[in-house]
């Protein structure tokens, strides 16, 4: 299974503009709004917004939300769609399938997506405390000592459980259609639908099935350190990864790859 998934990143690497797109574009995008925030805000007031010191574990955690980002997930699709539909565009199913199970080649697609998309979120984390950091430097602002590690374990498992469903979603839509446009739209359009749908109605109790707010509502529960009532968005979370997930392995397995 590791060499399937090296063979997926492999192929998704050599697609060099896809690649970029996918891992690259929301880290920069995100990493150059928190350049210009600071540099208006230390225009219009002379001084960072930063405060009198930095817990930059805190800092980090919040950069994890990013996993629910509408914009963001308009290019996570992108690169998970392109991991899934490579071997339908250039009709090379026929020669894998005859040596390794249909189960395992989704699998490998599915692992090799979720790596991507993990690695592009700590590459958001990583901009974010070094732009941080720099402004730290440059205010000669007070670190705090680290704490609340666990905290971090936590928030960084609720935006992994997010993007999980997000893989779900699009590789499942990439196999029903074999289009990774068709996939992506439809991923981009659903996840933007539940925003609005999030806006128009409130964060109430009739919407816990959405994976944004059960993801929300899990980052509300860390945060808070609240001991109970995590099960429910949780159980949201991994029903959206895992039905979703498994309709998609279904419908590969029973699909027509003679000609693919």
């Amino acid at each position: 299974m590791v060499r399937l998934v090296g063979a997926e990143l492999k192929k998704f690497v050599a697609q060099r503009s896809l690649f970029m797109a996918a891992v690259f574009i929301v880290p920069a995008f995100a990493t150059l709004i928190k350049i210009l925030m600071q540099v208006v805000v230390f225009r219009r007031v002379g001084q960072s917004n930063l405060g009198s010191s930095v817990d930059l574990v805190a800092v980090a955690g919040r950069s994890f939300g990013l996993s629910g980002n509408t914009l963001a997930h308009l290019f996570f699709a992108l690169g998970v769609a392109s991991i899934f539909v490579v071997d339908y565009r250039f009709s090379t199913w026929r020669h894998f399938v005859p040596r390794r199970s249909r189960s395992q080649l989704w699998l490998a697609k599915f692992l090799a997506a979720c790596c991507c998309l993990i690695l592009s979120l700590l590459l958001v984390t990583v901009s974010d405390l070094v732009v941080t950091m720099l402004v730290m430097a440059v205010d000669g602002t007070v670190l705090t000592p680290l704490a609340g590690l666990e905290q971090l374990f936590l928030l960084f498992s609720v935006a992994v459980l997010e993007l999980l469903a997000l893989v779900s979603v699009t590789a499942l839509l990439t196999v029903l259609f074999r289009s990774s446009m068709a996939a992506v739209l439809i991923a981009f359009l659903l996840t933007l639908g539940s925003v609005l749908v999030q806006a128009y109605l409130g964060a109430g109790q009739d919407l816990w099935w959405l994976p944004s707010i059960a993801a929300n509502d899990l980052r509300m529960l860390v945060t808070s350190s609240a001991s109970s009532g995590a099960i429910t968005p949780l159980a949201a979370l991994l029903a959206w990864t895992i039905v979703l997930g498994v309709l998609g392995l279904v419908l590969f397995n029973r699909q027509e790859l003679a000609t693919e």
